[in-house]
């Protein structure tokens, strides 16, 4: 199928502004329905319209030019076709790497580890330098977010009962015991039935063993306001869930616990475990499901590189892409941050972080100055 600009404008973005040119946004889309056809196209667009969903092909599209000239990427292409998360990881993880340096890649090496025959995710190659081995890896939702969902649903199904209008955070210090759960929900329960919380006076309320503050009416309903009340910042997990009427008061509660995650080392283990010991080795981690990450876990991974331990591994490069305004429309960013392994049997080439600095460089003048 023949693309253009005006139909892309018209049906797909509907209005909105991305940072793209026509011709590149032309040239993604053409791409994608040659590489991953018309039903993955329309899948993205989900009868949205807007800047997410088209950004969504464009990025896409303009990440899949650095495997066209991969020997036998068709494994990876439809892993991608099948929207699987660790391909599309992996994609980015290429794009990365790729954007700013002419290199060669070619996908799932293989490597002899300890006698073993291992495969890793791919290897590259600048020029005649050494090929780097790369392990891409993501973390999941983490149990620690799974326990704050869960709290949360035990507080909705608290806050569905009382039939007044009102706003709740519940800021919590550290994440409740087994023993806590139980009073925090009756304080909830009390601290919101009471006389006066469904007159819109703005209340609060310590709770037991310096676990936290309940804050009513601090804002209107519907509007959460992120706010550290005084407390030193640190990484929090937050959801926030609302009950709307008709035929009822409106009320939302929203939840904050801080949050530590020890996924770093596991990562690191497990993935290092690919790598061969004869090449530099670098593992690449797609930190969207790790909230904080950037800054927990480099203090973490830099206690684990040391003499005796994970000396395969170059470094752990960690990136993340986001949704960023600009004054051309909206722009797709990435944040990017490489950790070093001074201890590694054999360092990473230099361009490796000389590309990342220029990545995470450029995002960080963007989102500074909006263009």
């Amino acid at each position: 199928m023949t693309w253009t600009y005006e139909e892309i404008d018209r049906d797909w973005l509907g209005g909105s502004r991305i940072a793209v040119t026509p011709d590149e946004v032309v040239a993604a889309f053409v791409r994608c329905e040659r590489m991953l056809g018309r039903g993955w196209i329309d899948s993205a667009k989900n009868n949205a319209k807007g800047s997410v969903p088209t950004l969504a092909v464009v990025a896409m599209g303009q990440q899949l030019v650095f495997i066209e000239d991969v020997p036998e990427p068709q494994r990876l292409i439809d892993k991608l076709r099948d929207r699987d998360r660790s391909a599309s990881a992996e994609l980015r993880a290429i794009y990365l790497l790729r954007s700013r340096e002419p290199t060669r890649v070619e996908l799932e090496p293989a490597v002899s580890v300890s006698g073993r025959d291992r495969k890793c995710d791919f290897r590259i190659q600048r020029q005649s330098e050494p090929w780097t081995y790369v392990e891409v890896t993501q973390p999941d939702t983490s149990d620690a977010q799974a326990r704050v969902e869960s709290l949360l649903g035990s507080i909705t199904a608290i806050v569905q009962a009382i039939k007044k209008q009102f706003a709740l955070e519940v800021f919590l210090r550290r994440e409740p015991n087994t023993d806590e759960t139980d009073p925090l929900l009756v304080s909830i329960l009390e601290f919101c039935s009471a006389e006066r919380a469904g007159d819109g006076a703005a209340l609060q309320q310590e709770l037991q063993a310096g676990l936290g503050t309940l804050f009513l009416n601090q804002h209107a309903v519907g509007q959460v306001v992120i706010d550290n009340h005084g407390e030193q910042p640190v990484p929090r997990l937050g959801a926030a869930r609302g009950v709307v009427g008709p035929g009822e008061p409106s009320r939302h509660v929203a939840v904050r616990v801080p949050y530590s995650d020890a996924r770093a080392e596991q990562f690191l283990t497990t993935e290092a475990r690919q790598l061969p010991t004869d090449a530099p080795g670098l593992i690449m981690i797609e930190m969207g499901r790790a909230p904080g990450g950037f800054r927990t876990w480099e203090p973490l991974l830099r206690r684990r590189f040391q003499p005796a331990m994970h000396t395969r591994v170059g470094g752990v490069y960690l990136f993340t892409s986001g949704l960023n305004p600009t004054p051309q429309g909206e722009a797709l960013l990435f944040e990017t941050k490489l950790i070093t392994n001074t201890h590694a049997r054999m360092p990473l080439p230099g361009w490796i972080e000389t590309s990342c600095a220029a990545i995470h460089e450029e995002s960080e003048a963007r989102t500074r100055t909006g263009s």
